[in-house]
């Protein structure tokens, strides 16, 4: 639990002057230097003066220059990772500092919900993602409080919008002057410009120039996930100013460049940086975030407004006659979660995949599959994705296709040639996937939004990821292995299998009730059958199952069951009808039997079933046309005293009577 009563953070986090010096002073005697070169007086010796016009572009390439070490979110070696640099930059003995709360706490704590997790200031969900130099930029990663690092999620920093929605403090465990609503969310006033200095650094440091892990990091008073676009700007501006740079925020900018990653924070050792760059903060009056023409981005004097897009030309309507317009290129075009899976892999050099797509795949859809991790907002983008365009004529449901196997096996594109779609012989997770497009036909395949999940397969140990990480605040290390599984395909098209280097899905279309044919329904339930599954760490799947054809019936076509059956399953359900129909005559044959006390004779099956009351023992007596049924029936104490005989001939036979029982049911 948190320590009580616990030393303020600032202005002045040591407690009096002498201890103070001592404090430090055993601090820099005892931090190993990996980077001689951080001192602030010559780092920006390059740098234009303040006034210069290409001051941010300077001072971008010089934090992304001098960015040398990129630390490991975590480490399993023992080197440094994100865990250990925050221990010691943030840290006090064996406590560390807790930045929405303003109290220490043992760090032995950290990744437990009790504890305290790794809070990124500038959300994963808004564009920092999971792999790259700002995931893990211990810049602006702080030490939080579990619990309060959750109620913020990705919230925008500012001050609540709306006074009756308003919070404070922001959460039970926040400190007092904390406050939130649904979307802002306010520090503690000791920390608002340290905040405010760390997004300054991202917004300059990140541009998404040439690293494809990086997106573009802009700081605006518009903000979009879409766009990574985070607010708000105005605000941060002026806790700028309310709270400026003291010791503690010097010391730390020294220590994350000496000791871990060899670049400084230039608004810490520079204020003076921020309004050239960021300009003055707005008021409410001078922010129009909804004009119709528009798009905002941030800019030195104003919220920024971009040139109106130009609308896309109309297109020419098309005969009524004519056959509908060509597919999306590159898009979903109406695929489904469910649509298509994967039947077979092989972790084992060559990696392989085959599918299996249980509707027609439009022509110039494209399929994507990736054993990068979902982490139910983004992917990790550590791993590899793999596209596939179906081609002209789309291809027939049912066809396999395959992966680096097939007719289509070398038809696939690797999306980034650094990151290779390669499957983990220890277990490994594929996700299919495809985009949708806007409404006026764009696709944009940054937009995780956008992303239309198909189906998945976990072949890891344990499975799925438990949904907690799933939480924008989690602190859940992915790596290489595990994925979240996306919540429209949990239960449904994605299961999770023991771990085998190799797998093959045995499906067999006798099975199915058409027993000529599957349904998609069907299909899909065996997928998700654990046991329609042969794994192997030595042999591989059967290589027939590629470009093989299954018969894939569509249950719901014509609106009904019936609306999509075969020929073949139309004569099984006409030849029910007709048993139904003569098994309904022969029973209103027996009643009436049963009724007139008169024998009714026909041709009737050779077979009855005789329901008796409980206790009741039945079997067959007699060969041939005259076999009958006996049976008797004890009572509770074990006593026989029935005794029944049903004589079964070409006709109706009678039930009698053989006992010296008064009264017998018969059923």
């Amino acid at each position: 639990p948190p320590l009580s009563p616990p030393p303020p953070i600032h202005p002045n986090p040591y407690p009096n002057t002498f201890h103070s010096l001592l404090t430090l002073a055993f601090l820099e005697n005892n931090m190993m230097t990996i980077y001689t070169d951080c001192d602030s007086s010559s780092y920006y010796s390059g740098l234009p003066s303040a006034s210069s016009s290409s001051l941010e572009s300077k001072i971008h390439d010089l934090i992304k220059s001098t960015h040398r070490n990129v630390l490991p979110y975590t480490s399993n070696s023992g080197d440094d990772d994100v865990w250990s640099a925050l221990m010691d930059i943030d840290g006090w003995g064996s406590r560390v500092r807790l930045i929405y709360r303003a109290i220490l706490m043992d760090d032995n704590l950290k990744g437990k919900p009790e504890g305290w997790n790794r809070e990124h200031l500038w959300p994963k969900s808004y564009g920092v993602g999971y792999s790259g130099a700002d995931f893990t930029d211990i810049h602006h990663l702080r030490p939080a409080d579990w619990g309060v690092n959750a109620a913020r999620g990705n919230k925008q920093f500012g001050s609540c919008s709306d006074s009756s929605d308003c919070r404070i403090p922001a959460n039970d465990e926040a400190a007092a002057d904390t406050s939130s609503d649904t979307n802002r969310w306010k520090p503690p006033a000791a920390v608002r410009g340290d905040i405010a200095r760390a997004l300054f650094y991202m917004h300059v440091r990140y541009d998404g120039d040439d690293d494809p892990d990086n997106k573009d990091l802009v700081l605006s008073d518009c903000p979009s996930q879409y766009s990574a676009r985070l607010g708000y700007l105005s605000e941060l501006l002026r806790w700028h100013t309310e709270d400026p740079v003291d010791s503690a925020e010097v010391t730390r900018n020294l220590k994350v460049c000496e000791r871990y990653q060899g670049n400084r924070n230039p608004f810490v050792d520079h204020p003076e940086y921020v309004t050239p760059i960021f300009g003055e903060p707005k008021s409410d009056g001078e922010i129009n975030c909804f004009d119709p023409t528009s798009s905002p981005t941030p800019s030195p004097t104003s919220p920024g407004v971009s040139p109106t897009p130009v609308p896309p030309p109309n297109p020419t309507p098309a005969p009524t006659s004519a056959p509908p317009p060509p597919a999306t290129e590159g898009a979903c075009n109406g695929l489904r979660p469910g649509d298509v899976i994967p039947i077979a892999m092989n972790s084992e050099n060559p990696d392989s995949v085959i599918f299996l797509p249980l509707v027609d795949l439009p022509q110039f859809s494209t399929v994507y599959i990736t054993d990068n991790a979902w982490t139910g907002h983004a992917f990790y983008l550590n791993e590899g994705t793999e596209s596939f365009t179906v081609p002209e004529g789309g291809i027939q449901r049912g066809t396999t296709f395959g992966f680096k196997v097939g007719a289509y096996g070398s038809s696939w594109m690797e999306d980034n040639p650094d990151r290779s779609f390669a499957l983990s012989t220890q277990g490994d997770t594929i996700l299919v996937y495809c985009f949708n497009a806007d409404a006026d036909g764009h696709i944009n395949t940054n937009d995780w939004s956008s992303v239309n999940f198909l189906s998945g397969l976990s072949t890891g140990v344990g499975g799925w990821a438990p949904r907690e990480s799933m939480d924008d605040s989690s602190d859940y290390d992915f790596g290489t292995s595990h994925s979240a599984v996306p919540t429209e395909l949990e239960g449904f098209a994605a299961p999770a299998l023991p771990r085998k280097k190799n797998y093959g899905l045995s499906l067999k279309v006798k099975s199915c009730k058409a027993q000529t044919s599957c349904t998609r329904e069907e299909v899909l339930s065996t997928f998700m059958n654990l046991d329609s599954w042969e794994g192997s760490n030595t042999d591989g799947y059967n290589s027939g199952l590629v470009d093989k054809v299954y018969t894939i019936s569509d249950s719901e076509k014509g609106g009904g069951w019936l609306g999509g059956i075969n020929l073949t399953d139309a004569m099984l359900v006409g030849i029910g009808v007709v048993f139904v129909l003569i098994l309904s005559c022969v029973v209103m044959l027996l009643c009436k039997a049963r009724r007139g006390g008169t024998k009714q004779h026909g041709q009737v099956p050779q077979r009855f079933e005789l329901a008796t009351s409980k206790g009741a023992n039945l079997r067959e007596v007699g060969p041939g046309p005259n076999r009958h049924v006996a049976g008797r029936r004890k009572s509770s104490k074990g006593v026989q005293h029935d005794h029944l005989r049903l004589a079964v001939s070409q006709g109706l036979g009678n039930a009698r009577r053989s006992s010296k029982n008064k009264n017998m049911d018969l059923v």
